[in-house]
């Protein structure tokens, strides 16, 4: 796998020179850059896909284990996480590509792109970091994934066409967002949010095909996992027992039991280029 920071290179080991409208902002710069959650934070990512019983979110790493799932084998691919942020899920593609694999990260965030860089050293794990979407290279991708990102652009539509710009042919890309269950999204740092119809909509004149779409986490679940009772002195025993669940079966306890199954909280979209 390439070092942190390599320039992409070609299958026969030529240098790639990175595609794209010159002079053009990365599409979640404007909006990204300035993304205030990881220097009051730190690597909260980091955190919610822990060992850790309390620090583990349940969501976080369902949605996570959803994405991987849905990329299909990872051994010696090319993948490239969009809006890696503090480079969490980057890590899973770090030791999903191996040795013989590539794993970049793309975030116009500084403070996103430092904690990335710090954790995923700390974890010795390799992977390509990028500030911006004009350094990165047309068709170069297998795989690219964009996770609760595309929410945080004014221009949703240029987040897609620069995912379908570097993914190559045959490749495959993983978008998710929050599902809209309010007037204006309740997360100030998100610009719009999307009903299910609406969400799949983005992708029908685009240049990407969708393969397969869903939703997950029931949106009653959060009521449940952050309760605390007081007949239980307040202790967030349900989250406790979800966290335990996920860690150490692979499962959010509050998607299987499918609370309210008809309202989910996050959708997920798998695309393709042909």
């Amino acid at each position: 796998m390439r070092s942190i920071d390599h320039v992409p290179h070609a299958r026969d080991g030529r240098p790639l020179a990175a595609g794209g409208p010159r002079g053009e902002e990365a599409p979640a710069a404007g909006d990204d850059a300035a993304f205030g959650k990881y220097r009051a934070g730190g690597a909260y990512h980091w955190r919610e896909i822990s060992r850790h019983w309390l620090h583990h979110h349940a969501f976080t790493a369902e949605r996570y284990r959803r994405a991987l799932a849905a990329l299909g084998p990872l051994p010696g691919r090319r993948v490239l996480d969009f809006g890696c942020g503090d480079g969490a899920f980057l890590s899973w593609l770090s030791k999903g590509v191996g040795a013989e694999g590539e794993a970049y990260g793309f975030d116009p965030n500084p403070d996103g792109l430092a904690l990335a860089r710090s954790m995923l050293a700390r974890q010795g794990l390799r992977a390509s970091l990028y500030a911006s979407v004009d350094e990165l290279p047309d068709a170069y991708f297998d795989a690219v994934t964009c996770l609760e990102v595309i929410e945080h652009a004014h221009d949703a539509a240029a987040v897609v066409a620069h995912v379908a710009r570097v993914l190559m042919p045959g490749g495959r890309a993983v978008i998710s967002s929050p599902i809209r269950l309010t007037e204006t999204p309740e997360d100030p740092h998100h610009v719009r949010e999307w009903f299910p119809g609406e969400f799949v909509d983005l992708f029908s004149a685009g240049p990407l095909r969708l393969i397969h779409y869903e939703q997950f986490i029931p949106a009653a679940a959060p009521e449940v996992y952050f309760w605390r009772p007081p007949v239980l002195l307040r202790l967030p025993v349900f989250r406790l027992l979800c966290n335990l669940l996920s860690i150490y079966g692979g499962l959010n306890a509050l998607s299987w039991l499918r609370l309210r199954p008809r309202l989910f909280m996050t959708q997920q979209a798998v695309l393709g280029k042909p």
